[in-house]
This record gives structure tokens, C-alpha cells and sequence, in this order.
């Protein structure tokens, strides 16, 4: 079996240890084969990085369309750049919170000023995110079993 590509620069890189490059970018389907303690690049498949979620509403994901030209989708809209697409996934998350604080009266565990300021705390999060784009990668480790479910590793950004 041939090794993928995207592993290659493991066996290169200790060889030219002049400079210190970039982790190597592995896509996902290859993460189980790096040993542990090692880090590396992903490619993150959602952008979204808010967690927020009051009255049970996560912000929408930010993915890829796979359309060049529009490259960021939303709840099945595209937008050209990333800032666009976070501001929709925001503001559709606050739609579904103020339809949730209104459907008990806005006198609920949750109101339509909470949901305000979530948005605004959701579009801080997305403007400042490190990554806005699917070309960039991020820096993670893998750092070994989960130990509630040894079958799978756990990957932590670095």
C-alpha cells in the first residue's frame, strides 16, 4: 500500500530540520495513521466557532459549497467572503432564539434582549476567529485514545 500524500512530508521533513516549516495539512481521512504527540494541520469542514446557544439554538454552520465563486454556505444560502456568511449564521440563530423567547411571551428563561446579545457576542467570536477560510489549516495534535471511547483519538488544536 502506497502512503497518501498528505503524509509524505513526515518522512522529508526530519531530514531538513534547517528551518522550522509549517505542520504538514492531512485531511481527515488520514488523521488515524499519525502517531500520537504529533502535530499537524487540519482543514476545518465547519467555520462556525461560536458555542453559544440559548434556548437550545446553535448558530449555523459556515461550510463549504464546493462553488468557487461562492465558496461559504449557510443554511443553504452562499456568500462570496466569510464575514457575510457568519453574519447570516448569526442572525439566523438569533431569528430562531427571538422566536423561542416570544413564543412564552418574552417572560421565559429566555427574552429577546438575551438572544441580542448573543448575536452581538456570536459576530465578535466570528470576526476575530483565527480561520476564515477552507484553504487555511489548523494546528492540532493528536494526543492519543479518548478514554471513554478508545476507538477513536482524541485531536486537540495546538
Amino acid at each position: 500500500m502506497l502512503l497518501p500524500v498528505s503524509l509524505l512530508p513526515f518522512l522529508i521533513l526530519p531530514t531538513l530540520s534547517i528551518a522550522s516549516p509549517q505542520p504538514a495539512l492531512v485531511s481527515e481521512e488520514y488523521v488515524h495513521l499519525i502517531p500520537h504527540h504529533t502535530l499537524f494541520l487540519r482543514q476545518l469542514q465547519n467555520l462556525q466557532t461560536f458555542s453559544g446557544n440559548l434556548g437550545g439554538v446553535s448558530a449555523s454552520d459556515v461550510t463549504n459549497s464546493g462553488d468557487t465563486k461562492r465558496p461559504f454556505a449557510v443554511d443553504g444560502d452562499t456568500f462570496t467572503d466569510f464575514q457575510t456568511a457568519a453574519q447570516r449564521s448569526c442572525d439566523n440563530q438569533f431569528n430562531q432564539c427571538s422566536q423561542a423567547a416570544n413564543s412564552q411571551g418574552n417572560k421565559g428563561s429566555v427574552r429577546v434582549q438575551d438572544c441580542d446579545e448573543q448575536k452581538n457576542d456570536c459576530r465578535n467570536t466570528l470576526q476575530n476567529a483565527r480561520v476564515q477560510d477552507f484553504q487555511t489549516g489548523v494546528a492540532s495534535q493528536n494526543i492519543g485514545p479518548d478514554p471513554d471511547f478508545p476507538e477513536f483519538d482524541l485531536i486537540c488544536e495546538a
